[in-house]
């Protein structure tokens, strides 16, 4: 079972983005935190498969959030999530280490992503373990 971290501040598209994970065989244990505060301790209390987050929230934003992640879980994959990243700001999140970004409009294909992150993260671990 997967340990996914999802920094979303709207319930009802967190619950949407479970609902469509749940029922494309993603199974999945979720951690929903809203805040920097919250996104803090969960990444200090858990160690997360995957790490799914919104990219604009009231008082903290997905790239911080990323700066974070990238400090205090970095071999976990980081992916966004939402309604307000275009393909500029996607692509930028890409180049500060993010792993993937998904539209809300196009939730879709946030299952195929998922698979795609936690193959080359298990890839990444298996090449670091044998070196």
């Amino acid at each position: 079972m997967l340990q996914i971290l999802h920094l979303e501040d709207n319930a009802v598209d967190a619950e949407l983005i479970e609902r469509l994970l749940r029922k494309q065989g993603i199974i999945a244990h979720f951690t929903r935190v809203k805040d920097r505060v919250l996104f803090i301790e969960a990444l200090q209390q858990t160690r997360f498969d995957v790490i799914l987050s919104d990219f604009e929230m009231p008082g903290f934003d997905g790239l911080s959030a990323l700066k974070i992640a990238s400090e205090q879980a970095p071999d976990c994959p980081f992916v966004f999530v939402s309604g307000c990243l275009g393909e500029e700001a996607g692509i930028e999140s890409l180049t500060q280490g993010a792993s993937d970004f998904v539209s809300k409009d196009r939730l879709g294909g946030l299952p195929a992503a998922i698979r795609r992150v936690q193959r080359e993260s298990a890839e990444r671990t298996r090449i670091t373990n044998h070196e």
